[in-house]
């Protein structure tokens, strides 16, 4: 099962960096929320969007066509769906 553009998925924190939070999908697919993708405002600790362990829904913006590694955001997943 592999996910395609604009499809809405849960994905698993697996590991925090000051940029970006590293995710892994139901698939097996692993991902990156880069810290853009996640507020409309401006953040100064990601850790406070997400830690290891947490389970968050975002929009699938880009797949690896190589690899199948996503780029996914939270900010374009609807509000109605959060």
């Amino acid at each position: 099962m592999g996910y395609e553009v604009g499809d809405l998925v849960l994905g698993t924190v697996n590991q925090v960096r000051p940029y970006a939070l590293f995710m892994s999908f139901d698939d097996g697919s692993k991902g990156l929320l880069h810290i853009s993708e996640i507020p409309d405002e401006y953040v100064r600790d990601i850790e406070m969007c997400g830690i290891v362990g947490d389970v968050i829904k975002v929009k699938v913006i880009e797949v690896d066509p190589f690899n199948g590694f996503l780029r996914v955001s939270y900010k374009q997943v609807p509000e109605e769906e959060r």
